[in-house]
């Protein structure tokens, strides 16, 4: 006959090799879906933005501009907002208004409201930012409120 076959050892080691390589590729695709746990206070961070209070108000100001005034009437300092416009279209984009808000403090700051067609949005939504360090390290994220948002119909 001649032919000449694998050994069942060297046939087993190359089945082994590959459950290895398919379930580390497994492993790293499924990680992607598992994010890191950011927390503040010693709790999931999440669970605090059911807990921000806070008001926006936009305001003209004397050069024409306009500016977002906060109230912070919670407990927890807001670290920046981030601010969801909305066109005619129901094209969207987000800008980040960069001040801190202290617990119970509030601030007034100049934003641009433009579209980067330079078209003023129809509405605003405005979402808190907070920062808290990421479990089990040492490092700090921001994390943005998505289902705490403030809607501003201009």
């Amino acid at each position: 006959m001649g032919k000449r076959g694998l050994s069942p050892v060297i046939a087993t080691v190359l089945l082994v090799l590959l459950v290895l390589v398919l379930s580390s590729l497994i492993f790293l695709w499924a990680r992607g879906f598992i994010s890191e746990q950011i927390d503040k206070f010693g709790r999931p961070i999440d669970v605090l933005c059911n807990t921000v209070d806070f008001s926006v108000e936009r305001v003209e100001t004397v050069s024409g501009e306009d500016a977002l005034e906060v109230v912070n009437n919670g407990d927890i300092d807001i670290y920046h907002l981030d601010v969801k416009m909305f066109d005619e279209k129901g094209n969207s984009e987000i800008n980040k208004f960069k001040f801190n808000i202290d617990a119970g403090k509030s601030t007034r700051g100049e934003i641009t409201l433009r579209m980067s067609d330079n078209t003023r949005p129809k509405e605003i939504t405005v979402y808190p930012a907070l920062i808290g360090t990421v479990h089990g390290k040492s490092t700090n994220r921001v994390f943005t409120c998505g289902d705490v948002g403030q809607t501003i119909i201009l």
